[in-house]
């Protein structure tokens, strides 16, 4: 799943308990993906390209299942003893949670159960299958903005995001050859995606600023 749709599920999070603050939560969502990513400019995990298409072959560390259970656990520890806020603290796990949880829906099989061993290993490959990929994280982001009751300027900026991601997710032959000569390019994508995201959804998403 592309950021904008991660980001996205921090709203369900949000509408959950309304009190608990948006940006935590939005960071929660993406936790693993920023691990993927420092991972990859540190050597530690890496990405292929084959047959004309991206392959994320290489993230035991930051996407298994065992990894992802981890980073909740001492998230909720860190929060919960750190701040004493059980609520955000429980809200942060699920949304660390949430995202191997949903990448193991659309990825290739590559989430490992552990990064200790290299099976088994699971995914659905949805995004093997770019339209349909399309058309259900679109559909995904819009639920999460109907349930979160979200004011038309945050539906716009979901609409806006999956359509930006459309290109990207049907780049495939000789579009995909500078990631091969500069591997640090696709993190480097991700990341500015997952900052803009961010910032684009908690600015629309913030309540002071949505209309009643």
């Amino acid at each position: 799943m592309y950021a904008i749709n991660h980001a996205a599920t921090a709203l369900l999070l949000r509408k959950k308990e309304s009190k608990l603050p948006l940006l935590p939560l939005l960071i929660s969502v993406q936790f693993v993906e920023i691990l993927w990513v420092l991972f990859n400019y540190l050597g530690w995990e890496h990405f292929s390209v084959s047959n004309g298409s991206i392959h994320l072959d290489y993230l035991p560390y930051s996407h298994s299942i065992f990894s992802g259970v981890a980073a909740a656990a001492l998230s909720f520890c860190v929060i919960n003893l750190g701040y004493h806020n059980r609520k955000l603290a429980v809200a942060f796990a699920i949304g660390v949670l949430s995202h191997v949880v949903i990448d193991l829906i659309f990825h290739e099989k590559d989430i490992r159960l552990s990064p200790f061993f290299p099976t088994p290993v699971w995914g659905f490959g949805i995004i093997d299958y770019p339209m349909l990929n399309f058309v259900i994280e679109f559909a995904y982001g819009i639920g999460c903005w109907w349930y979160f009751k979200g004011n038309k300027a945050l539906l716009w900026v979901i609409i806006i995001f999956n359509i930006v991601d459309l290109p990207i997710m049907l780049a495939h032959g000789d579009l995909l050859t500078p990631f091969v000569h500069y591997p640090f390019l696709l993190p480097s994508v991700i990341l500015f995606q997952i900052l803009i995201t961010w910032y684009f959804v908690y600015r629309y998403a913030n309540p002071k600023r949505n209309k009643k």
